[in-house]
């Protein structure tokens, strides 16, 4: 499924964003996904991610088989979302949808409908490639059983049952070894989010700087990191010196803390303007979980 007006459903707010590691534009049905997918573009250990993808109706291949990194592991298949349905007792939870009877012309029949997923993130590690499944909302309610959710409001949100839908598709990337994890994008730092946004942004960049002058350029902002200068401060020197436009001295200080060259603290506002604070928490330490495999 794309984020274009034919393809997204009416209540989305559709999105695209461009991710040079594969070349292409990512596509969001709202703002939650595209918040969340930036920390998982954040990862060095991510290789690719599928958007909007569709879970398998019936069994298929692990979704690393094709992978030229994971030809020496023996992967278990994907059991189809029909047979998961009925072996948890309830079928009628699988979406349909109803198709022309070619030998009928009267008649419709009842086909399944995949169910789509919002991402999954091919990963690797020191040990070897891995998937893992994330499936976002906004709020955190909105995983679990309304009616189950509405009983216990005074009870711990983790006390309550997933809705037959998130059940599903736990069990479904369960059944292959995958983790999935339900993230809701309400309990992100604000300011954590507000970064990466725009780190993700200028990143991407096309730099004209040879790779020395860009060096050179790191190790000054590192210099200053937790220090009351500002990159502002340096900015005209550091062009004079070094020879390099606004444009590309922006650039490489956001691209150098996207790359984590240079370690601030991105919970809090990263601005040319403003001193860079040093890194107090690792965001990957900090949602590390989020990354986990699956058993």
């Amino acid at each position: 499924m794309k984020a274009t007006r034919d393809e997204a459903p009416s209540i989305s707010r559709p999105s695209t964003l461009f991710w040079s590691k594969i070349g292409r534009d990512l596509h969001f049905m709202s703002l939650a996904e595209r918040h969340v997918c930036i920390l998982a573009l954040y990862h060095p250990g991510l290789i690719d991610v599928h958007e909007q993808h569709a879970l398998e109706r019936f069994d298929a291949p692990h979704p690393l088989a094709d992978h030229p990194r994971a030809r020496h592991l023996r992967l278990p298949p994907l059991r189809g979302t029909v047979s998961i349905t009925e072996e948890m007792g309830i079928p009628s939870a699988h979406p349909v949808v109803n198709i022309p009877d070619k030998s009928n012309s009267n008649n419709t029949l009842r086909a399944a409908f995949p169910f789509i997923g919002d991402l999954l993130l091919f990963m690797v590690d020191d040990i070897e490639p891995y998937c893992v499944n994330w499936s976002i909302k906004t709020t955190r309610t909105a995983f679990y059983d309304k009616k189950v959710a509405t009983r216990n409001a005074k009870s711990r949100l983790h006390d309550c049952a997933l809705s037959d839908r998130h059940l599903i598709e736990q069990r479904y990337f369960a059944d292959a070894g995958i983790a999935s994890h339900f993230i809701a994008a309400d309990e992100f730092d604000s300011h954590l989010i507000a970064n990466l946004n725009a780190l993700c942004a200028k990143a991407q960049q096309p730099i004209i700087l040879d790779w020395q002058r860009q060096e050179e350029l790191i190790v000054k902002f590192q210099k200053i990191v937790g220090t009351r200068t500002t990159p502002l401060a340096i900015m005209e020197p550091a062009m004079r010196q070094i020879g390099c436009s606004r444009q590309d001295f922006v650039a490489i200080l956001y691209s150098a803390i996207w790359n984590r060259r240079v370690r601030v603290d991105l919970y809090q506002p990263v601005l040319v303007d403003k001193p860079l604070k040093a890194e107090r928490r690792d965001v990957l330490v900090d949602y590390a979980h989020l990354f986990s495999r699956g058993q």
